[in-house]
């Protein structure tokens, strides 16, 4: 009952102490994991990649936190907390449906951005890396 779009995507939060529950922000994951408080267990690969390189600013990846696993989580790396703010809202206020998966290319990157909304709000954002152009 106390969920709000920002504290899900930026900060994280628990569902009954047993599910972990946004935490989509490389700034909140990296200071929980500097405090010993989230242990990485490894990052999933996109096709046809064996592991993300320097140009990989979208991460999907799987980690434990408050005693629960995350099975598989997403996040921009390196991007400022402003822009995804920015790109999240324009999302949300371009959207028609209850949940968005709009496909957007932001330099070599294909992703969907998944928008949630609950009543006027934002419930839940993060994006998924479907390709780049350097994949064959």
């Amino acid at each position: 009952p106390d969920s709000c779009g920002f504290k899900h995507v930026f900060v994280g939060e628990t569902r009954r102490d047993k599910e972990i529950l946004g935490l989509h922000n490389w700034v909140q994951f990296y200071l929980q994991e500097k405090h010993n408080q989230i242990d990485y267990k490894g990052y999933v690969t996109q096709k046809n990649k064996t592991r993300p390189d320097k140009h990989h600013h979208v991460l999907s990846n799987q980690f434990s936190w408050k005693g629960s696993v995350k099975p598989i989580g997403s996040t921009f790396i390196g991007v400022s907390p402003e822009f995804e703010l920015a790109l999240y809202t324009v999302i949300f206020l371009l959207a028609e449906e209850r949940v968005t998966h709009d496909t957007v290319k932001i330099e070599e990157y294909e992703l969907q951005m998944v928008v949630c909304h609950h009543e006027h709000h934002i419930r839940t954002a993060y994006p998924v890396l479907l390709s780049t152009s350097s994949e064959n």
